[in-house]
């Protein structure tokens, strides 16, 4: 590896490991449950801080692990020459993309894996109809991964077509348009498996914010196979470019540009829809502050 991913690697290496002894710091997980509460302009009775806190780090601490695992075994197979074939200068971006799925893996582990119960003796709270996948996550994240990741496979299989060419980027593509594949996979089948297990709630408000961490758990499942699809489909335009002349080099590369600029407008749509609030205007459209708040009654 050259020094650029040494030190970079080393950079995610320290702010993973910040990041993980901060899940185990009980005002961290205070803030965190309060900063989620900011987002969603929904209240968070004293009463179910604990319970939300902990649900959150839980997710966060797995997102993280995951990541470091992942990534530490691709820094550690370029460093020993287990992962070959590859210019250093590329290195990078597949220690960044095995950081990706990581954490979609262990966001995925920690969220099917986790636990919540409602005391026996407390009044049970349930919506009146069933919910679904489509109601936690904008259409922009979850059809929009299902594009990106069809553009990148198809690019995969273009590059390989156009035959032989002096760059080293027909691997890069089709390794990121494999991990994209399998990341939208785990994102079809966790995602389900999430809104499908029980949900026991003793009032509106534990429902509410049962809904809100489903929702954040889904959306952070669904960046991996939207990032990775990215980086193959940059890779993927510019090894067409690289393999064509004339007219057609000129298309490619305006391709390309016009790829980078339609994921930063998807971006910026994103944001100003507010993503982390779609779930609230699907489940709870009539929501008030009132009925998550601590002097709410416990009726639905």
């Amino acid at each position: 590896m050259d020094n650029a991913t040494l030190v970079v690697s080393a950079c995610v290496g320290i702010i993973a490991v910040v990041g993980l002894a901060a899940t185990f710091v009980p005002w961290y997980g205070r803030w965190r449950a309060y900063q989620q509460s900011a987002y969603l302009r929904v209240d968070l009775p004293t009463r179910l801080e604990r319970a939300v806190s902990s649900r959150l780090i839980s997710r966060e601490r797995g997102g993280i692990i995951g990541a470091a695992a992942l990534g530490g075994l691709a820094v550690l197979g370029f460093a020993t020459g287990i992962v070959d074939g590859l210019e250093p200068s590329l290195t990078i971006f597949f220690i960044v993309g095995a950081v990706f799925v990581g954490v979609g893996v262990g966001t995925a582990i920690a969220a099917l894996t986790g636990k919540k119960e409602v005391p026996s003796d407390v009044p049970r709270v349930a919506r009146s109809e069933a919910a679904s996948v489509a109601d936690y996550i904008a259409p922009i994240e979850r059809i929009g991964a299902r594009v990106c990741v069809a553009i990148v496979v198809a690019l995969a299989i273009a590059v390989g077509l156009a035959g032989p060419s002096a760059d080293d980027l027909l691997l890069p593509v089709t390794l990121f348009a494999a991990a994209a594949i399998l990341t939208l996979a785990l994102f079809e089948m966790a995602s389900r498996r999430i809104v499908e297990a029980s949900q026991p709630a003793g009032s509106t408000a534990e429902l509410v914010w049962d809904d809100a961490i489903r929702a954040s758990v889904i959306r952070d499942l669904v960046t991996a196979p939207l990032a990775l699809s990215v980086y193959g489909t940059v890779f993927g335009v510019f090894a067409l470019a690289d393999r064509s002349i004339g007219a057609a080099a000129a298309t490619a590369y305006l391709g390309s540009a016009l790829v980078i600029a339609g994921f930063i407008i998807t971006v910026v749509v994103s944001a100003v829809t507010r993503p982390r609030r779609y779930f609230l205007d699907r489940l709870w459209p009539n929501l008030r502050w009132s009925d998550t708040a601590d002097v709410a009654t416990d009726a639905a």
